[in-house]
C-alpha cells in the first residue's frame, strides 16, 4: 500500500500552513511512480478546483444571551473565519446584519458594521414597539454569502419578550411518552460506505424521527425470509447501527416494535458484486479502514483519499483482492469532519464514509473564580486560562458574558464548536449538536461516528458533486462596498463633465473625503468612508445649470431578494433537549404585587413637531437667509420704504413681529408708493415667517444626499460599585451583568 499525501497550495493560506504542506509532501513513507502521482494529483486537483467556487468565508454569531426583554440592547460578537482553515478573516471589511421575525420573516432592523481583522462586536437596541416572540439575528458578509449553500452565513435565534416573570420549567423531548407512542415513525436505513454487496459483511446505520422530524427512540428486528434474524435498538437520539452480511438471493426487511402497527420497513438493493468500505477505528495517531470486494472481481487497484473541509491532505494507493487495511495517519491534521472517499482504477468514486478526526485538538478554557460565594454588588474576579490539547498556553480571541440563567433560550443551541466543525459542514437537520462536544457526555464520541454514519452519500458540504453545485445566483450577491451612481437628468452644452464626489460628517467638520467616478460615473464606498459616521453626505459638484441625482444602491435590497428565492433555506438546529416553556415565563405583565398604580393625569394634544437633523437646520437657515430680501429698519418695520436697506438694517427673525407698512392707490393696496399720485398709508403688525424649506429641496440646492455609513458604536455600561452605593442599596436593573466581546489572552494565555 502507498500513501501519498496531497497539498492544497491555494494562495490564500498562511505562510505557517504552505510549510506544513511541503513539509508534508517531503515525509512520504512509500515511494511514489510518475503513473500513480498523476493519478492522485488527479483526484486531489478534483477537488481543489471545485472547492475554488466555494464561499471563503464562514461567520459565527454570539449574544450577550438568548431571551432579550424591550427596552435593553442586544450585544452580539461576529466571528468571520476563513471556511477552509478557521482562522480569523481580513477578507472583508462590511458585515450586514438582520433582525427579523421568524414566524413572517419581517426584517426590523437591518446595519453595516464594520469587520475588523475577522471580527465584530455591536449592539442592536430592542426597542418596545417590537412584539414578543421569536427572531431570527442573521449576518452576512460579501464571501460568505455568495452561494446557494446558505450553511457559512451567521445565524441566531432570539427571543424577544415584555417581561420575564418566571424561570422556566425543563423537561426531555426525547421521553417517549404515551401521546406520542400512536404517532408514525419514518425510519432510514444508510448502508455504510453507500451499498449493501452481497456475502461481505456490512454496518447498516439506521435513523428513526416522528411526523414532526424530532428523533424517536425505537426497538426493532431485521427479518431474513421472514425469519428473525438480528434484534437491535437505537442508542442515541433515534439513531443505532448494526452489522450483518447480505445475501442478494434473500430478502430482508426490518420490523419495528412498541408500536401499535408494527411498522415494517425494506432494506436497499443488494448488489451481486462490488466493494465495502468500512470504519473501523480512530486512534490519537491514526483513522483505519477495511476495504472489501466480492471473490469473484479481480485484482484492481484503487485508491482512499482523505479531505477535510475542501483539503486533501492524504491519498492511499493498495491493490486489492480480497479485503485489506489501510491505515491514515491523523498526525499534523485539524480537527474536523473528514470526508473518506474509495477510488477504483479508473478513478471513479464507489463508495464513502464521514468520519471525524482529532476531536480532542482544541482549544481548553478554564475559568478561575477567586471565591466560592459571594455577597450582592460584591466584587468578583474571573481568570481565564486558554490551552491547547498538549496543555500548552495559546493566545486567544475570547467573548465573554455574564448573565441570570432565565435568559438561556433553549431553543438555541448553537456554540462556536458545533457552527464550525459540524453544522456548517453538513446537510440537513441537526438535533443537540453541542452534545457530541460536551465532555459529560461519555459516549459522545460513538454517538457522533453515528450521526455521520447516518448522513447518507454526498451529504457533505465540501463533496465534490456538492461544490459543483454551488453557483451564484445570477446577479444576487453582495458586496464588500456600496455602489452609488452620479446621473444627469439635465445637462447643458458645455457643462463641464464631473470626475469625483465627496462624502463628510457633518460632526466631523474637518474630515472631507473624495471619491473618484469611474466611465459610468459610478462610485464606490468602502470601509474607510463608511467608518466615517452613521449618517454621511454626498456632494457632487455640478452647477446651477445643470440637474443632477446621486443614487446610492442598498445592499439589502439584493440580500432580501436572494433570501425570498425559492432555493433559498435557513440552516436548521434544534435542541432536542429544550425545555418546555410555562406561559409564566412570557407574562406580558407583571404580577399583581410588582404593579404601581399612578395618579390620575390629564393628557392634551399637541401638535406634530417635524424633526430636522442638525446638519440639514444649519443648511433651512443658510437657504432662507441667502433666499430672502427682507430687512428690518432701525424703526423696526419690514421693508421700511422710508428707511431703505443700509448698513442699519437687520435680518428678520422668525416669530419676532413687525410693524408692515401698506399703500392705498388706485384703488388697490400696494407695497410700493408713488410719488406722483395719491395714497393713504395703513400700518399694521404680523409675525414673520419664513418659506418652508423641505429636506428635499435643501439638499438639491446644496448638491447633497445622505446615505448610512458603519453603525454607530456603544459601550457596555459597567457601574462601580462603592461603598456608598452598597449602603443605599443602589439598584442595578441590567439583565446583562458583564459583557466583554474582546478578550485577548496573553503569552501566558490568561
Amino acid at each position: 500500500m502507498k500513501i501519498f499525501k496531497k497539498a492544497n497550495c491555494k494562495e490564500s493560506f498562511s505562510n505557517w500552513y504552505r510549510f506544513l504542506l511541503v513539509l508534508t509532501l517531503l515525509l512520504c513513507s512509500f515511494p511514489v511512480n510518475a503513473q500513480d502521482k498523476n493519478a492522485m494529483d488527479s483526484i486531489a486537483e478534483a477537488l481543489h478546483l471545485q472547492a475554488k467556487n466555494m464561499s471563503k468565508l464562514s461567520t459565527y454569531l454570539q449574544t450577550s444571551k438568548g431571551i432579550y426583554e424591550t427596552e435593553e440592547d442586544l450585544w452580539f460578537k461576529a466571528y468571520v473565519l476563513d471556511a477552509q482553515t478557521l482562522f480569523p478573516s481580513a477578507l472583508d471589511k462590511i458585515l450586514y446584519v438582520q433582525l427579523e421575525r421568524e414566524d413572517t420573516d419581517q426584517v426590523v432592523f437591518q446595519e453595516k458594521f464594520e469587520i475588523e481583522n475577522g471580527f465584530v462586536d455591536g449592539h442592536i437596541y430592542v426597542h418596545d414597539s417590537l412584539q414578543a416572540g421569536a427572531y431570527r439575528l442573521m449576518a452576512y458578509s460579501s464571501n460568505s454569502f455568495n452561494t446557494k449553500s446558505k450553511e457559512f452565513l451567521g445565524f441566531r435565534k432570539v427571543k424577544i419578550v415584555e417581561r420575564i416573570s418566571a424561570p422556566p420549567k425543563t423537561s426531555s423531548t426525547l421521553e417517549v411518552d404515551k401521546a406520542l407512542k400512536n404517532d408514525s415513525i419514518h425510519f432510514s436505513v444508510f448502508p455504510e460506505g453507500g451499498h449493501l454487496v452481497s456475502g461481505i459483511q456490512s454496518t447498516l446505520g439506521f435513523k428513526a424521527v416522528d411526523s414532526n422530524g424530532l428523533p424517536k427512540e425505537v426497538s426493532a428486528d431485521l427479518y431474513e425470509n421472514d425469519k428473525k434474524l438480528i434484534s437491535f435498538t437505537s442508542t442515541h437520539a433515534g439513531m443505532g447501527s448494526f452489522v450483518f452480511t447480505p445475501n442478494h438471493n434473500k430478502r430482508y426487511y426490518i420490523k419495528l416494535k412498541d408500536t401499535v402497527s408494527h411498522q415494517m420497513f425494506g432494506l436497499p438493493a443488494i448488489k451481486t458484486k462490488g466493494k465495502v468500505l468500512r470504519f473501523l477505528y480512530n486512534s490519537k495517531e491514526e483513522s483505519v479502514f477495511m476495504v472489501s470486494q466480492s471473490p469473484s472481481l479481480k485484482r484492481e487497484v484503487v485508491y482512499l483519499r482523505f479531505q477535510i473541509r475542501g483539503v486533501v491532505y492524504s491519498i492511499a494507493k493498495t491493490v486489492l483482492h480480497k479485503e485489506t487495511i489501510i491505515k491514515i495517519p491523523l498526525k499534523d491534521l485539524p480537527q474536523g469532519i473528514a470526508e473518506v472517499t474509495l477510488f477504483n482504477e479508473n478513478l471513479k468514486p464507489i463508495a464513502e464514509r464521514l468520519v471525524y478526526v482529532n476531536q480532542d485538538r482544541k482549544l481548553y478554557i478554564k475559568a478561575i473564580l477567586d471565591k466560592s460565594e459571594y455577597l450582592t454588588k460584591e466584587q468578583t474576579k474571573l481568570k481565564l486560562k486558554v490551552t491547547d490539547q498538549n496543555g500548552d498556553p495559546i493566545r486567544a480571541h475570547l467573548g465573554l458574558s455574564v448573565y441570570d440563567h432565565i435568559y438561556d433560550n433553549p431553543e438555541d443551541c448553537k456554540t462556536i464548536e458545533s457552527h464550525y466543525l459540524l453544522s456548517s459542514q453538513l446537510k440537513g437537520n441537526l438535533y443537540s449538536p453541542n452534545y457530541y462536544f460536551d465532555k459529560k457526555n461519555e459516549d459522545r464520541k460513538q454517538a457522533l461516528n453515528l450521526l455521520l454514519l447516518t448522513q447518507g452519500w454526498r451529504r457533505y458540504i465540501w463533496n465534490e458533486q456538492n461544490l459543483k453545485a454551488q453557483k451564484n445566483l445570477e446577479g444576487l450577491y453582495i458586496k464588500d462596498h456600496v455602489e452609488g451612481k452620479l446621473t444627469y437628468l439635465k445637462k447643458r452644452k458645455h457643462s463641464p463633465e464631473q470626475i469625483m464626489v465627496s462624502i463628510h460628517n457633518p460632526l466631523e467638520k474637518n474630515i472631507k473625503l473624495f471619491i473618484a467616478l469611474d466611465s459610468l460615473d459610478r462610485f464606490f464606498l468602502n470601509t474607510e468612508h463608511l467608518k466615517l459616521g452613521s449618517k454621511l453626505f454626498i456632494e457632487h459638484f455640478g452647477t446651477d445649470r445643470d440637474r443632477i441625482q446621486v443614487t446610492i444602491k442598498n445592499p439589502f435590497n439584493a440580500i432580501n431578494k436572494i433570501k425570498e428565492n425559492k432555493q433559498y433555506r435557513y440552516p436548521f438546529v434544534m435542541n432536542t433537549e429544550k425545555e418546555r416553556y410555562n406561559e409564566s415565563r412570557f407574562n406580558l405583565w407583571a404580577s399583581k404585587q410588582e404593579r404601581v398604580m399612578l395618579n390620575e393625569v390629564e393628557i392634551k394634544g399637541k401638535k406634530n413637531h417635524v424633526y430636522r437633523e442638525k446638519y440639514l437646520g444649519k443648511l433651512d437657515s443658510l437657504a432662507k437667509l441667502e433666499m430672502s430680501t427682507d430687512y428690518v429698519c432701525e424703526l423696526n418695520v419690514l421693508n421700511c420704504l422710508d428707511h431703505p436697506i443700509n448698513s442699519d438694517s437687520k435680518n428678520p427673525v422668525e416669530g419676532e413681529v413687525y410693524v408692515k407698512t401698506l399703500y392705498l392707490t388706485g384703488g388697490r393696496f400696494v407695497h410700493k408708493r408713488h410719488d406722483d399720485e395719491k395714497y393713504f398709508r395703513t400700518v399694521y403688525l404680523q409675525p414673520y415667517k419664513y418659506p418652508k424649506l423641505t429636506d428635499a429641496y435643501l439638499m438639491e440646492r446644496y448638491n447633497l444626499m445622505w446615505t448610512e455609513g458603519y453603525y454607530e458604536k456603544k459601550e457596555f455600561y459597567k457601574p462601580i460599585y462603592d461603598e456608598v452605593e452598597q449602603i443605599n442599596g443602589f439598584p442595578d436593573y441590567r439583565n446583562t451583568l458583564y459583557w466583554n466581546p474582546n478578550i485577548i489572552t496573553d503569552e501566558k494565555g490568561e
